[in-house]
């Protein structure tokens, strides 16, 4: 076990930069450091580490395998640090100035983000809030944004990921009531051969459906990609394409009362609305807040 007594944690905090930045210029821009310091700074941390931990190239530096290796544990360190010097500062929402960066899968963004502004108009009127597709890269969505409502039909991969369920439903196929094959009984191989209107990943985040009919040998036929929810119950109530929403939706959307819907025949899929966050901002004051309202705000839907 390493000494932290003779380690100057300063140093991670310019290997982070480094790794960030991908060039000694650019990382002693980021600390506030000449680049001849944070050379200097590179040079104790090789001997400390005994790795070369980057090389130079035309571009500025690459790490090595080493440095790719330790690269997520030290932004986990720094993050607890900063998690922890963070809870000495409370967080009044009527009094707070800030931007929580978030994600929310497009089927329950309809009904909770009306939801969300209302409240914090009236609780915390200089909060604001920054909505994110889920096509951002994942490895990188945690130094971006503070928590994801998402569709969580399996396990979460990252072991820093942090869940609380919100609310659990069944999925449901939406057809117009004179769709030619709407008396059929709904199996997985004629849901699958029906020609379909669907959520992009970028709104749901997730493609559990896909996944489980490849698992059986099935392929949906996709007539139609759209970016958000609110466009899908006018194409399907004036075409023969079908779609999926979650069953709370029928009470939710007075679009759907119209619609015939049948259960999913893919009962190994059941969908749930997670929220989800960053182990290392777990306890900051902020966060916990955001997490508590989001939660209230869901048990009031339910």
């Amino acid at each position: 076990m390493m000494n932290l007594r003779k380690f100057d944690l300063n140093l991670l905090v310019i290997f982070r930069a480094i790794m960030t930045r991908g060039s000694i210029a650019g990382a002693a821009d980021e600390v506030g450091l000449s680049p001849s310091a944070v050379s200097h700074a590179l040079a104790r941390l090789r001997i400390m580490l005994n790795d070369q931990l980057f090389h130079r190239t035309a571009d500025g530096v690459e790490p090595t395998e080493r440095a790719k290796e330790i690269s997520q544990e030290v932004e986990r360190g720094l993050g607890f640090i900063s998690s922890a010097i963070s809870l000495q500062h409370q967080f009044v929402p009527s009094e707070a100035n800030r931007v929580f960066t978030m994600q929310i899968t497009d089927y329950v963004s309809g009904f909770i983000l009306p939801r969300l502004a209302e409240r914090l108009q009236k609780d915390a009127p200089s909060v604001s809030v920054d909505i994110l597709p889920f096509s951002i890269s994942t490895d990188s969505v945690w130094d971006r944004v503070d928590v994801q409502i998402r569709l969580t039909p399996g396990r979460l991969q990252p072991e820093q990921v942090r869940s609380q369920r919100l609310v659990a439903d069944d999925i449901v196929v939406l057809m117009r009531p004179d769709h030619p094959d709407a008396l059929k009984p709904m199996t997985a191989d004629l849901y699958a051969a029906l020609p379909h209107v669907k959520l992009s990943q970028s709104a749901t985040g997730t493609t559990v459906i896909d996944d489980v009919l490849a698992a059986r040998g099935l392929e949906r036929h996709m007539a139609m990609t759209v970016s958000s929810w609110f466009d899908i119950p006018d194409i399907v109530a004036n075409s023969d394409l079908i779609a999926i929403a979650p069953r709370r939706l029928l009470q939710l959307d007075p679009r759907l009362k119209h619609l015939h819907s049948a259960p999913l025949p893919l009962e190994e899929v059941v969908f749930s609305f997670d929220l989800c966050w960053d182990l290392r901002t777990e306890r900051e004051p902020g966060q916990q807040w955001l997490r508590k309202l989001i939660s209230e705000l869901f048990q009031e839907i339910a």
